[in-house]
């Protein structure tokens, strides 16, 4: 009897081999199969990669090879064939969670990342719930900006494992972008409590603290960062930025070089150098940085701006117009760049043109309240200039005294993204709208003005003196005076722009000469102060 049973028993294995034999892969297929493992396992993808071919091509429907080859497509970085594999194993084992999983990550790392969803989502439909899947569609929601869906699945897979240090910093990633930077941080304090010497755990919180104004803190944090990774230009970028956030210009200067050096052709690092030099007062290096920017990126409407900001600091108008047209041009629904060159243009005097363009930027951005205000100002002045009235030119006014120059305008925000250079502006601020007084010739405004500004009454001195503008706008001393008026509180470009035009209108102006010595200096165009020095010299001597 047990004979017979044990008879029985080796009939029905060798009959289920042979059924096995005729179903599964033949031996030609076996044997690439089993090539393909020795293979992957000592690391020869492209071999692997073949052999797995092969053992498909002997047998269409051998789901391990093309598991294995979609493996090693996404880690040779062909997602795209990773996919197409992955989609024959879904066709051969449709109820198989993992897989739809695997395709999810290829459909991400193709940037398809609609499609990755739907496959996570097919995942966790056959009851999938690994960190993996969950991390994986919280990447995915990053991806699209979907950031409050991504922290919710991020914190999901974090529960599912909570020694995973990569999960955590990416949901404080999220967060970041969320602008919850103290949620962020907890998350990065905690990643970094799992792995101490991931050098962009470092960079993000130190991103983030410059976000809620912790500069000092911030520095260190990316001092940690390029002691673990010191060949990153981002880092050194974000060093320079939060340095300059603390008016450290030595270091940010030093920070900013360093990752022109990493990284030579990135405009962006040109435009945040330039923005150093600008608070240093050294208006050329700002433009032969902001040069290089716009030969990097000649489409770049923001290079043009900051190109043009620096060529009106040095005087040179016509280019600094130049370039905030080619900045329109290229992007004509930036309203900086309206307001910019309607700026320049009220600078120059071209009142017409500057409200046009003002009244563009306005259009383009209601809440724009410094087009809006300049565009007002600009008005006033096409307004008096309909009241022209002809008079003789009165007698120039003493030399005044040099004070000293400001702190120039900020620099770029800490970002984890390439730094950008604020663009600095060259406009002078809109003058304050003149006084009506029935009776005064624009002589008896001028003088009204000059008293007020010596004491202090910067205001009403303004008013007086745009009155007497409006009166007589060829009047030059009274450009002077409010030129120096603008001097003495600062604002150069405004000073620079009426000292101009007084010596336009009386060219033997040695006193104008003078103030607009005093005024190039302090907005750091030296050789324009020297060569007025000189002409104003040699007028005195006459």
């Amino acid at each position: 009897m047990f004979a017979h049973r044990a008879l029985v028993i080796a009939q029905l294995i060798l009959c289920t081999s042979a059924a096995w034999a005729a179903s599964g892969p033949s031996k030609e297929a076996h044997k690439a199969f089993s090539d393909g493992l020795k293979f992957e396992a000592a690391k020869q993808r492209e071999r692997a990669i073949q052999a797995f071919s092969e053992a498909i091509q002997a047998a269409p429907d051998y789901v391990e090879a093309y598991e294995h080859r979609a493996a090693l497509r996404m880690a040779s970085g062909y997602p795209a064939q990773a996919i197409e594999d992955l989609t024959a194993v879904i066709r051969l084992k449709p109820g198989n969670p993992e897989s739809f999983r695997l395709r999810g990550d290829a459909n991400r790392a193709a940037g398809q990342y609609g499609k990755a969803l739907t496959d996570y989502d097919q995942a966790i439909a056959l009851h999938l719930d690994t960190p993996a899947l969950y991390n994986g569609r919280a990447e995915a929601y990053s991806h699209l900006g979907q950031y409050a869906k991504a922290i919710e699945d991020y914190t999901h897979g974090i529960k599912l494992r909570l020694d995973d240090p990569v999960p955590i910093r990416d949901r404080g990633n999220a967060y970041a972008s969320l602008g919850k930077y103290s949620n962020a941080i907890d998350d990065y304090d905690q990643s970094i409590n799992l792995k101490s010497n991931d050098a962009e755990t470092y960079l993000y919180r130190g991103f983030a603290r410059g976000q809620t104004g912790d500069f000092t803190r911030a520095i260190q944090d990316f001092d940690t960062a390029v002691k673990l990774d010191p060949n990153n230009a981002r880092t050194y970028a974000l060093m320079g930025a939060a340095h300059l956030k603390l008016h450290q210009l030595p270091q940010a200067l030093e920070e900013f070089s360093k990752a022109i050096k990493l990284s030579p052709d990135n405009p962006q690092l040109y435009l945040a150098r330039a923005a150093v030099y600008v608070q240093m007062d050294d208006q050329q290096k700002a433009l032969l940085d902001r040069e290089v920017a716009v030969r990097l990126k000649p489409d770049s409407a923001e290079a043009h701006l900051a190109r043009g900001g620096s060529y009106h600091q040095l005087g040179r108008h016509k280019e600094g117009l130049a370039d905030r047209t080619e900045a329109i041009r290229l992007n004509p629904n930036l309203p900086e760049g309206w307001y910019a060159r309607g700026s320049a243009y009220y600078l120059l005097g071209d009142y017409q043109k500057a409200a046009e363009d003002l009244r563009q930027a306005v259009k383009l951005r209601p809440s724009y309240q410094e087009a809006t205000e300049a565009l007002q100002k600009a008005e006033d002045q096409l307004k008096a200039q309909q009241t022209v009235a002809a008079a003789p030119p009165a007698t120039p006014v003493a030399p005044v005294a040099t004070i000293k120059p400001p702190a120039q305008p900020v620099a770029p925000p800490v970002q984890p993204t390439p730094v950008v250079a604020r663009i600095q502006e060259v406009v002078p601020r809109p003058a304050a709208p003149a006084i009506q007084k029935g009776g005064l010739s624009a002589e008896e405004h001028e003088a009204s003005g000059r008293r007020l500004t010596k004491e202090k009454q910067y205001a009403q001195a303004e008013a007086e003196l745009n009155e007497a503008l409006r009166l007589r706008p060829d009047l030059a001393t009274a450009l002077n005076a409010r030129g120096f008026l603008y001097l003495k509180k600062g604002e150069y470009a405004a000073a620079i722009h009426d000292f101009t035009r007084a010596v336009e209108l009386k060219p033997d102006y040695a006193n104008a000469y003078k103030n607009r010595s005093v005024a190039r200096r302090a907005a750091g165009d030296k050789a324009g102060a020297a060569a007025d020095d000189q002409k104003a010299a040699s007028l005195s001597r006459k």
